[in-house]
């Protein structure tokens, strides 16, 4: 019993390991994702900002408001789309920063756990026979 308690304890750090690296990459996908949307916005505004831009400022502009349509200047909605724009682009500096971030903790999660195998192979035989 004493032997299988030890071996439990060796196993341990190797465990808390696993679930710190699924954590850090259930958290890079998630900022990934956010990344992703964040482009799309930026994208779609600044493609819609083109269109506007090739239109004569007398041309009736209608802003969604909800379901809602509403008239609105068109400098409002040209403006509205450019702060859209801004927004987009500084959360997405944000995320770029988040998802380094995440890189670097799961490139010292995987460091760390190569120094724990190196340093306790018979435990990573252990822990690949329950595995198998």
């Amino acid at each position: 019993m004493p032997e299988e308690k030890r071996q439990q304890e060796d196993l341990q750090p190797f465990i808390e390991l696993q679930e710190k690296l699924a954590m850090n990459i259930s958290f890079q996908q998630a900022v990934q994702q956010q990344l992703q949307r964040a482009m799309v916005s930026t994208k779609r505004s600044e493609l819609t900002l083109q269109e506007l831009s090739s239109m004569s400022s007398s041309v009736p502009m209608y802003k969604q408001v909800g379901k809602a349509y509403f008239m609105a200047p068109m400098q409002q909605v040209v403006d509205e789309l450019k702060d859209d724009i801004k927004g987009s682009q500084d959360e997405g500096k944000k995320l770029l920063q988040q998802k380094e971030h995440a890189d670097k903790a799961i490139r010292a999660t995987e460091a760390e756990m190569q120094e724990l195998m190196k340093a306790h192979p018979e435990a990573v035989r252990h822990l690949a026979a329950l595995g198998a």
